[in-house]
């Protein structure tokens, strides 16, 4: 019931559509109806030896019928297979928007594939459910109980005998319906499993091929579409039973007819053309039992798939954002960390410990310190990707909880080692629907990717390929940075956004940010101790706790774990040279 309510908002948004699909259902069911008992008249009357006009009164009547049938299976079919499909557009278009209000944390513990599974397949079976399910459960109940109702119309106690053996059917449902719905959301659930294994794949697919991994993927897929065959087959195991069952059922009950109605007809006491107009109604409820079967088979697979799609909505971000516009915010670029702590879940040790940390507005912070220490989960906690577990940051004087997802996002600009680009143009993943074309020209001078630009076919409109993998890490570096320039961020977080490229790029880059930035904040993290010599204040990060600080030249006075790093890295840059 649960599933029920969630889905039935997009249902009622139908229901007029559908009230007169399954109207037009029924009066097509009404006249398929009429044709047995018009034929049972029809034979009846032929003893009389009638006129060609009564003969053809009945020719025009079924001919008739015939033609409301044509409008009225066009009418459901519009009015039962459309709303189904518009109800599958709209929970599609509310889970796509859902997925995007869902934080990081939530990700953390999902898988790709079977994200895209619950959104493709899982959305199908509903949508299957809704609308053909419907169809046929509508159809089987309205044919079932008027055939029935007019067999007994005709000859009650034929019909009783006849029906007799249909209790069986009654019995393998109520058998085999909880079995069948756990079998399907064992399929539903395999075929997400795939579903991610290609998607992995398919991303992966420049590692797999340097490492020479094809034959072994290729197995491990080969066994799970085996496996998700197998268990396919156990669904259609319970079918094999369930179907042939009520086919043999049906078998028994025609069979009956024939025999008990056949006697009836040679004593009398029943009229060849109700005879006939009888038989015709059991072979109209031969549809409806097997369809009550396959109704049955959507429904299980339909309430599975709405279980795992409910399951995402249901969902709901540990980052709740501040309403918009409540209380006012000073400029974001003044930052303070007062006594922040933070531990991810499930962590046995703390990542962030007692930072105390004032950054004002257009300063040039520079964190650095070994793998492990803190410094991106430090940047990470400014965007709200975490909230602290003790202590409290602030961003324009108020605490970041008061502020807007929207807006505190908005003012940062973030550039991370590894940066996502999208399969479009350099200019689309530099704008993503902001900025003029003079912008652009001046971002991309800004980032340092104007030699590169030219160089392309198409300059700034070159396709990248997925992922951007028609370019190297440098230029992915550089478009990432263009991007988060051309917001005109408040701050400017560069986590190891320079690792890909050479010393004097990377010293043109951060001129060009000194000159046009000199009002926004900036946090350098950085193993390369040349990109944050110039900064304001340098930090070094240790086990989540700032063990020294100071500037450049401070930091080498004191001859500690910075000035340590400064001359390791020295020899190292002077033994390339050598080399």
């Amino acid at each position: 019931m649960e599933n029920f309510k969630l889905f039935w908002p997009y249902v009622s948004k139908y229901q007029r559509e559908l009230k007169l699909g399954i109207a037009a259902l029924i009066i097509t069911d009404s006249l398929t109806l009429v044709v047995p008992w018009l034929i049972k008249e029809f034979i009846d009357v032929l003893p009389e030896k009638p006129s060609s006009g009564i003969l053809l009164e009945y020719t025009f009547l079924l001919l008739l019928i015939v033609l409301f049938l044509v409008v009225g299976r066009y009418g459901w079919r519009m009015y039962m297979f459309g709303p189904s499909r518009k109800i599958e557009f709209d929970i599609l278009n509310r889970l796509f928007s859902h997925l995007l209000t869902l934080d990081r944390a939530w990700y953390l513990k999902q898988k790709t594939g079977d994200i895209m599974s619950r959104a493709t397949n899982d959305l199908r079976a509903v949508r299957e459910f809704i609308g053909l399910g419907v169809l046929i459960l509508v159809d089987a109940v309205f044919v079932i109980i008027t055939a029935v109702g007019m067999m007994s119309w005709i000859n009650a106690d034929l019909t009783f005998k006849v029906l007799l053996p249909l209790p069986v059917i009654s019995f393998l449902f109520f058998y085999f319906v909880k079995e069948i719905g756990k079998r399907h959301k064992a399929v539903q659930e395999h075929l997400a499993l795939i579903t991610g294994q290609v998607q992995e794949n398919l991303a992966g697919i420049r590692v797999l091929h340097a490492f020479v991994q094809e034959e072994n993927e290729k197995r491990k897929f080969a066994a799970l579409n085996n496996e998700y065959i197998e268990k396919n087959l156990h669904v259609t195991r319970m079918f094999g039973v369930f179907t042939p069952t009520m086919v043999f059922v049906m078998g028994v009950a025609a069979m009956l007819s024939l025999w008990l109605g056949g006697k009836a007809v040679i004593a009398g006491s029943m009229t060849l053309g109700s005879f006939v107009a009888f038989n015709g109604y059991l072979m109209l409820l031969s549809w409806p039992m097997m369809g009550i079967g396959y109704v049955f088979n959507l429904t299980q697979k339909g309430m599975s798939a709405m279980s795992r799609i409910r399951e995402i909505f249901t969902a709901q971000p540990e980052i709740i954002s501040a309403v918009e516009g409540t209380g006012s915010v000073g400029e974001l670029g003044d930052i303070e960390f007062q006594g922040l702590q933070f531990s991810y879940p499930d962590a046995d040790t703390p990542s962030l410990k007692e930072i105390d940390l004032k950054i004002p507005k257009g300063q040039t912070l520079g964190i650095v310190g070994v793998i492990g220490s803190g410094k991106t989960t430090l940047a990470q906690m400014l965007l709200r990707f975490y909230d602290p577990t003790a202590g409290a940051l602030l961003m324009g004087s108020r605490p970041l909880k008061e502020i807007s997802l929207q807006k505190l996002r908005g003012s940062i600009g973030y550039v991370s080692q590894a940066p996502f680009l999208f399969s479009t143009s350099i200019r689309d993943n530099i704008v993503l629907g902001r900025g003029s074309d003079l912008e652009v020209d001046e971002i991309v001078r800004i980032a340092g990717l104007s030699k590169d630009v030219a160089r392309f076919p198409k300059g700034l409109d070159t396709l990248i390929g997925e992922r951007g993998v028609s370019l190297s890490g440098g230029q992915k570096q550089r478009v990432a940075l263009a991007r988060a320039l051309i917001t005109k961020p408040e701050v400017l977080i560069l986590d190891d956004a320079f690792s890909s490229l050479d010393s004097d790029t990377e010293d043109e880059i951060l001129r060009n940010i000194r000159d046009q930035l000199n009002q926004t904040t900036t946090l350098i993290i950085s193993h390369r101790l040349s990109a944050v010599r110039d900064a304001d204040r340098i930090i070094v990060m240790d086990a989540g706790q700032i063990i020294e600080q100071g500037s450049h030249a401070s930091l080498i006075r004191v001859e500690g774990i910075y000035a340590g790093l400064l001359q390791n890295q020295s020899l190292a840059k002077e033994m390339e040279i050598f080399l």
